[in-house]
């Protein structure tokens, strides 16, 4: 538990500089509640004023939407393997925060507090958590400290260690030294992962190398196809899914291309509302559209709007090609890329793929997966796909493997849990 000088020196200048960002903070809170959501909504919680647990409870952290998809699912495992415990989720996103008041996943839903030694000794002193548990990557001083100093098990489930993460606590020793420590285990993903951690000095016991939970946590897709079938028929697809309006200007352009080669494209909006308005501009410039609400009317079309919920996961499967949306709009930070993988279809994304840059860097390394930012480049990269099966094959080959080594990594870890953790 002892801490070294240039440790114990870090944690009070730490403190010291969180406490006076905490109280200017709070003095512009008023003016910044008219601008974030995250101030207005979770302002209290943010120094600590959480609601207090009735009975004993197991605190679970997702930071953002990837990190929180598997927190979510990670939490009814838990629930499973603990039924007497309460469960506590934080997160830092105000969408990811309403997600989980809304389905009812955890019991004490908060924003994660400023790590300050007021807010961070609140909270703690407010749930007592029997355990904290972590999803991927999100580590603060003061958070960890607590854990270490209270005894209480810090575990790090779906684990990313990235390159500028472990860059920066090789730079500040004294910063690794008051985190690290206190994990209890340190479940990554990858080898890559656990080969930064060694080598911040994190020993070999307490680091798995369990997989990629969300493999575990995408859903298998049931819809019928019949009606898009017999829309398709001997057509090449392309799937465009989950687009928001910023990416749908960016690839309108191509998208007469497609229809003049013969190839028949179906564009999944994020919001269906905006069905209605791309009908209009498709039609407009001479492009054959219609609404997935229409397909059985049997007029033919070269572009299908889906204006329907719940099918674009199933639909991946007629894909020849498929685009997930979010990934050009730097605002969005990407979708899911796995429903893709699970029908075994080629896999193009846009550059901006935080929510999932995870399984986003394994697929790059494994080469399966081609980005692309713009119409032309989404243009050339399926006429390629499309004219070469064997490259097609290849990178749906390499996405499988990929796919396939992370399943089961969500019950590798309650294993690995239930070896380390007695409640």
């Amino acid at each position: 538990m002892a801490l070294s000088r240039k440790a114990f020196l870090a944690l009070q200048a730490y403190r010291l500089l969180h406490g006076f960002a905490a109280m200017t903070g709070a003095a512009a809170a008023p003016v910044l509640s008219h601008y974030s959501r995250r101030v207005k909504n979770g302002f209290k919680d943010f120094f600590g004023q959480v609601q207090t647990a009735t009975g004993p409870v197991l605190w679970v952290h997702g930071v953002s939407m990837g990190e929180s998809m598997v927190a979510a699912g990670f939490v009814t495992e838990l629930r499973k393997k603990f039924p007497a415990y309460q469960i506590a989720f934080t997160t830092t996103h105000p969408d990811v925060y309403a997600n989980i008041c809304k389905r009812g996943i955890a019991d004490l839903t908060a924003f994660f507090p400023l790590d300050n030694l007021v807010a961070m000794q609140r909270v703690f002193d407010r749930w007592q958590p029997k355990a904290v548990f972590v999803a991927e990557t999100d580590f603060w001083p003061e958070f960890s400290w607590q854990c270490r100093s209270r005894n209480i098990p810090l575990i790090l489930i779906n684990g990313r260690i990235s390159e500028k993460i472990a860059r920066f606590y090789q730079q500040f020793p004294a910063f690794a030294e008051l985190v690290f420590p206190a994990f209890s285990l340190l479940a990554v993903q990858t080898s890559a992962d656990a080969e930064r951690l060694l080598n911040l000095g994190v020993t070999a016991d307490r680091v798995k190398v369990l997989g990629n939970m969300k493999a575990d946590l995408t859903p298998a897709a049931a819809a019928s196809l019949e009606p898009f079938r017999n829309w398709l028929g001997p057509r090449r697809c392309l799937v465009l899914g989950s687009l928001h309006p910023s990416e749908f200007a960016v690839l309108q352009p191509s998208l007469s291309h497609f229809a003049e080669s013969g190839v028949a494209v179906i564009i999944a909006p994020r919001n269906p509302a905006n069905c209605d308005p791309w009908l209009k501009e498709l039609q407009g410039v001479g492009l054959a559209t219609g609404l997935r609400s229409g397909i059985d009317a049997g007029a033919a079309s070269d572009i299908l709007l889906l204006d329907s919920m719940g099918e674009l996961a199933a639909l991946y499967r007629l894909a020849d090609v498929a685009f997930v949306g979010g990934s050009i709009d730097a605002a969005v930070g990407g979708h899911n890329p796995l429903e893709v993988m699970q029908q075994h279809v080629p896999l193009l994304m846009g550059p901006n793929c935080r929510n999932f840059a995870d399984i986003v860097e394994q697929l790059k390394t494994a080469d399966g997966i081609e980005i692309v930012a713009d119409a032309t480049q989404l243009q050339n990269a399926v006429k390629n796909l499309l004219a070469d099966q064997k490259l097609a094959a290849a990178r749906v080959a390499a996405a499988d493997a990929v796919f396939a080594a992370s399943k089961g990594c969500l019950q590798r870890t309650m294993q690995a849990l239930s070896e380390i953790v007695s409640l």
